[in-house]
């Protein structure tokens, strides 16, 4: 018999189903996190979707907040960025850049979930090499330490924006928002209000004498918007237009800023 014992691995499932680990759990979280909102994101929930009992999570993660941080810090480990080439860092930056949305894209509302549930404990390794390694990029393609370092903040800022208040809205549009509107140039929500759709029943008596003379501002005609109206003679952009059109004036202000360091 051999003097060293075969280490016992740990089944990866018991009774039909998967074995909980830490990593397991917040994984679940993120993969709950791809077909529900955040705030839909508890632990009774998760431990429903899971098929286990609340308290079997608690094994795992104090709370909810250490899931999310879990869940931040899984997010985070995952991010594989393309090579940066200084030597063509134009072209690189923007593939940085569309590589860095479809990451963000993969798991809609995590950013904004860590941001607004204040996950600052989420800071795994991969994620601080990826920054600093950011920073050296902008370094090497002529801007200042400090202006490198704001313009790696700019970059995450950007997408990260760009995904959670543009493409969500296609990725995953809210019960309150018309598919068809999203090809309408201008939106309905840069359109004057019909007085039509005005939620108040005519002749219902709850307003004023001074109310009913003067009106609401909302109320009132906003009077010619000719470059509003214009648009209706365009085409609508899609996501990735508008998405190619940020990087643009991205990549020509950092080039702007490097061609006169210290202004």
């Amino acid at each position: 018999m051999s003097s060293n014992p075969v280490a016992r691995r740990r089944p990866t499932h018991r009774k039909g189903r998967p074995t909980l680990t830490r990593e397991s759990v917040g994984r679940a979280a993120l993969d709950f996190l791809d077909h529900h909102g955040p705030a839909e994101l508890t632990m009774r929930s998760l431990a429903a979707d899971l098929g286990v009992s609340p308290r079997a999570l608690y094994n795992y993660v104090e709370d909810r907040r250490d899931l999310l941080t879990v869940a931040a810090e899984l997010f985070e480990s995952e991010w594989r960025p393309p090579e940066l080439e200084s030597g063509r860092w134009r072209e690189s930056l923007r593939s940085y850049c569309r590589a860095l949305r479809a990451h963000y894209r993969s798991h809609p509302g995590m950013t904004t979930l860590a941001l607004t549930e204040n996950i600052t404990m989420a800071r795994h390794p991969t994620m601080l090499r990826n920054v600093d390694a950011l920073i050296g990029f902008f370094e090497a393609a002529g801007l200042s330490l400090q202006d490198a370092y704001r313009a790696c903040m700019e970059t995450i800022r950007l997408v990260a924006g760009f995904v959670e208040l543009q493409d969500i809205v296609y990725d995953r549009p809210p019960a309150h928002v018309n598919p068809a509107d999203l090809a309408q140039l201008p939106p309905p929500w840069l359109r004057p209000k019909d007085p039509e759709d005005s939620e108040e029943p005519k002749g219902s008596g709850s307003s004023s004498a001074s109310e009913d003379s003067e009106g609401s501002e909302s109320s009132k005609p906003v009077g010619d918007l000719p470059h509003l109206a214009r648009l209706g003679e365009l085409e609508p952009d899609s996501p990735d237009t508008l998405f190619a059109f940020s990087l643009d004036i991205l990549v020509e202000g950092i080039a702007a800023r490097a061609a006169h360091p210290g202004e």
